[in-house]
């Protein structure tokens, strides 16, 4: 079945619970879904840095036909996933779940508590790089399961890492490297829920005053960041800012212009990164830090503009997240040009992560009731793009990860085929990306596939709050 969409002049398959596409039926039947997700991906993935996996890792390159496999290491496309897995193991008491977040940790973790960033052999990630904190998220409960002095030592040589981030003219951490002086909403779940984890319970017996360093550390990121990215009429945030001092973002393929502080998009993912980590983060600042209410204000600010873009039809929300395709931009290229805005569309991990986040935040009093209403109905929504046939789950409907753009289109000119077996090239070779130039509609270079480890960490992560 496909389903023609004018505004791309085109047929798409409607295999995507989306809001502009038909949504395939699907099982919720018995088993919870959060189990299920839980067992497939502990099943089909036994060994997450299997380097000989080829197109059956759990992490893919999609821009080749057919898909080359290119398994990811101590980085958060592991790491979120497996925080999801720890928490369903915590539910369950299922100790195939412990086993499998154990065997990854202990494949990366070395007597004397130094992370191997290496892949094959070769090194493949700078510790600097936010993305790869992560995963020690890990640490602190595995440490207090098991006692093992290596997750501690893991610990306390991650906590040093932060002491060397490379900082803008105002003080934010680089994204990463090769984003020199642009500091991304994504950063605030990959690194400081950890920051904050070791900040409430190991700082200070490792070095005096500690605890209150690493506390503030946090708070003045997210201040950094929430004062430079907020759109005060949406109470949203952008995706980034930049503060470098001739105005170029570096790194990018469709970069914001030259000049502007802020990405001009509301990704709903990255916005999902900021509302859960600042969650995280309350759930261990200390009551009386000065701070404190400044980040329920955030988690507020964006509860708020959920309730208000939540799809009233599927309960999910939309890639773009403040945009319609009733109401589409004016232009979805750079402002030079007269580019057409192309359809919208619902976003599965982006959704999973709202609700996680939303059912914890109300948990905390820090929404009031109502706001449970809303993560269940967005839980309906995300529990019909997990299809589940006896063993068998796909979870439908995720962006493969993202950049920072410059455009409306390069948040949502997506490719949605999820078997790249056979078929054209999702951006074709005469598709040549030059800067500040908008790619014609032909030339995708988002992919949107079934079972995208960021999907599947998310799912999880809601299962646990919701079932």
């Amino acid at each position: 079945m496909k389903m023609c969409l004018p505004a791309l002049k085109k047929c798409l398959p409607a295999f995507i619970g989306l809001s502009l596409l038909a949504t395939a039926a699907v099982s919720h039947a018995a088993p919870k879904v959060g189990v299920s997700v839980a067992n497939y991906m502990i099943t089909t993935w036994p060994n997450l840095d299997d380097t000989t996996c080829g197109v059956n890792c759990f992490n893919l390159t999609y821009s080749t036909v057919p898909a080359t496999g290119v398994p990811k290491y101590w980085e958060y496309t592991n790491g979120v996933p497996l925080m999801g897995l720890w928490k369903i193991y915590e539910k369950t008491g299922n100790v195939a779940y412990y086993n499998y977040v154990k065997k990854f940790v202990d494949s990366k973790i070395d007597a004397n508590g130094n992370i191997d960033y290496t892949f094959g052999g070769t090194a493949v990630r700078d510790p600097h790089i936010q993305d790869t904190m992560q995963p020690g998220m890990l640490l602190p409960a595995l440490y207090k399961k098991t006692k093992d002095a290596r997750y501690l030592k893991a610990m306390v040589n991650l906590r040093a890492v932060f002491n060397t981030m490379s900082v803008n003219p105002e003080g934010a951490w680089w994204h990463k490297p090769t984003y020199p002086n642009q500091q991304w909403l994504d950063s605030t779940y990959m690194s400081l829920p950890f920051l904050s984890m070791y900040a409430k319970d190991y700082a200070e017996k490792q070095l005096k005053g500690d605890a209150a360093v690493s506390f503030n550390l946090i708070t003045q990121q997210l201040k950094l960041m929430s004062d430079n990215t907020l759109n005060p009429v949406k109470g949203l945030y952008y995706h980034a800012w930049n503060d470098s001092a001739d105005g170029v973002w570096q790194g990018l393929k469709t970069p914001p212009a030259i000049g502007a502080i802020t990405s001009p998009v509301l990704w709903s993912r990255s916005i999902a990164w900021l509302y859960v980590g600042v969650i995280d983060v309350l759930e261990n600042l200390p009551d009386s830090h000065p701070d404190r209410d400044k980040l329920r204000k955030i988690v507020k600010n964006i509860s708020v503009a959920l309730e208000k873009y939540q799809d009233p039809k599927t309960g999910l929300w939309n890639q773009v997240i403040d945009v319609t395709n009733d109401k589409l931009p004016a232009n979805g290229g750079y402002a030079n040009e007269s580019i057409a805005a192309l359809p919208n569309w619902n976003e599965t991990s982006a959704s999973a992560l709202f609700v996680y986040g939303l059912s914890k935040a109300e948990r905390a009093d820090i929404l009031a009731p109502h706001y449970r209403d809303i993560a269940l109905k967005g839980w309906e929504g995300v529990k019909k793009q997990v299809e589940i046939a006896g063993a068998s789950v796909k979870v439908h409907g995720t962006v493969v990860g993202m950049s920072v753009g410059g455009t409306y289109n390069s948040y949502v000119n997506a490719d949605f085929r999820t078997d790249l077996t056979t078929g054209p090239l999702p951006a074709p070779a005469g598709c040549t990306q030059v800067a500040y130039v908008t790619p014609p509609a032909n030339c995708k270079y988002l992919y949107v596939r079934d079972n995208v480890p960021q999907g599947i960490g998310a799912v999880l992560l809601a299962a646990s709050e919701m079932e």
